[in-house]
């Protein structure tokens, strides 16, 4: 059975990171497919919905009913707080580059890349590429 994987972080929609993959962590979640994980209250899903001032369960609601990614975009821009494209840009950057930034984040850091096989990779800094590394997108 293949396991069912949201989109890269990395890919953008409306010029947002990780949107796309909020949009399939969504759905995923509503299909009860993400094993009780509740992506709405944790890491870069809680940081994206705070950013744009989103209802999380609206936005569950929104990706679930509307029928692509363009529509889910445009339900988006109707009801966010408006940024401008530096501070979508800027916001993105400092969402790309983060890294564990204490002794206790990057002990956890580094036994989650342990347990996805990458013990001694030293390419693999921030929390993006652990994720694409952990979900077989990068090498």
């Amino acid at each position: 059975m293949q396991k069912l994987r949201p989109r890269s972080p990395y890919e953008r929609l409306g010029g947002y990171v990780h949107l796309p993959r909020l949009i399939d962590k969504a759905r995923l979640h509503r299909k009860g497919l993400l094993n009780g994980y509740n992506y709405k209250t944790v890491g870069f899903d809680k940081h994206l919905l705070a950013f744009l001032k989103l209802n999380p369960d609206a936005f569950e609601e929104a990706a679930n009913r509307l029928d692509d990614d363009h529509a889910v975009l445009r339900w988006v821009e109707e009801r966010c707080v408006k940024h401008s494209r530096e501070a979508i840009e800027q916001w993105n950057e400092v969402m790309i580059s983060r890294h564990p930034d204490t002794a206790v984040k990057k002990a956890r850091f580094l036994h989650f890349l342990k347990e996805a096989g990458g013990e001694g990779r030293k390419d693999i800094r921030t929390y993006f590429d652990l994720i694409e590394f952990d979900e077989g997108r990068l090498k």
